[in-house]
């Protein structure tokens, strides 16, 4: 569990103070006969997020089904042993050996600043190295990615018996992430420079968020994802491949399906918004932007 959760606080990073919030994207996606609910979510948060617009309360109660990116509630043993071929190295090496020895001596330093040793380090390929690098800095603010929004509905539907499906495995989540190749090292040091403003440097991103702003959010992922190479990837890999990819999975959802995924995967033109009225669905929304006052 802790695992996934560490790959989709990398893949969006939004998990910033909630100081002030306004209604999150929420939207009915109908066509014909069906029905569904689509949520852009954050994946970790703070007690003050809850509880959520009653838009989003009554559509969860008449729903027959929740959707996520991946149902964790159905990993088997094989596929978590399988996914340490993924994000560990197998060649007898180390990372040590697959960085520059500068990159390596950083990548140490901030281990140690986020209370990760060289041994939890240094067996990891680089792109996931990363990953935990950034999870880890993370989990020392006051988030928890227990209060994320697509693990708050997996808790609700685990104990009131709704069922939960995956728009992909784990397995193919990894892949999606591995796929980063020949630009891993430039992506650890990205996280690398990024770390001291990690919570700073993302509330814009996390108030569009808040405000259901989708150009905002689109023009600061353009802003926030640098080098230019990263930024392409994240955006047609991550994000446009695998919405596309979703899309084919949309005629098997039960109907009245609850479904929800990080809010960068519902903008722009790649977008599963987009993607969606370019077949047929009729995208109503069902909460407003303007921001309401929060406390924690």
């Amino acid at each position: 569990m802790k695992f996934h959760r560490t790959l989709i606080a990398f893949l969006l990073c939004l998990l910033l103070p909630l100081t002030a919030f306004a209604d999150p994207a929420f939207y009915r996606v109908s066509k014909g006969d069906q029905q569904h609910w689509l949520l852009g979510s954050i994946h970790a948060g703070k007690p003050s997020l809850y509880p959520l617009p009653d838009p989003v309360e009554r559509a969860w109660q008449q729903s027959r089904a929740l959707v996520m990116e991946v149902d964790l509630t159905h990993i088997s043993q094989t596929q978590w042993q399988e996914m340490g071929a993924i994000t560990r190295l197998v060649d007898g090496k180390t990372l040590k050996d697959h960085v520059p020895l500068d990159l390596y001596q950083r990548t140490l330093i901030a281990a140690s600043q986020n209370g990760l040793t060289e041994h939890m380090i240094a067996p990891l390929r680089p792109w996931f190295a990363a990953i935990t690098l950034t999870q880890a800095a993370l989990e020392r603010t006051d988030f928890s990615s227990a209060l994320g929004v697509d693990q708050h509905f997996a808790k609700r539907a685990t104990e009131s018996g709704k069922p939960i499906i995956g728009l992909e495995t784990l397995l193919e989540q990894l892949g999606y992430l591995a796929s980063v190749g020949d630009n891993q090292t430039l992506m650890l040091e990205s996280t690398l420079d990024e770390l001291p403003q990690l919570e700073t440097g993302f509330r814009d991103v996390m108030k569009a968020w808040q405000q259901g702003d989708q150009a905002a959010l689109v023009n600061l992922l353009k802003a926030e994802m640098a080098p230019p190479k990263l930024q392409a990837w994240l955006e047609q890999t991550l994000l446009a491949e695998r919405n596309h990819n979703w899309l084919k999975k949309w005629p098997t959802l039960p109907n009245e399906s609850f479904i929800v995924v990080g809010a960068l995967h519902l903008y722009g033109d790649q977008g599963l918004i987009a993607l969606l009225e370019q077949q047929g669905w009729r995208i109503t929304p069902l909460t407003a932007p303007g921001p309401r006052t929060a406390t924690d």
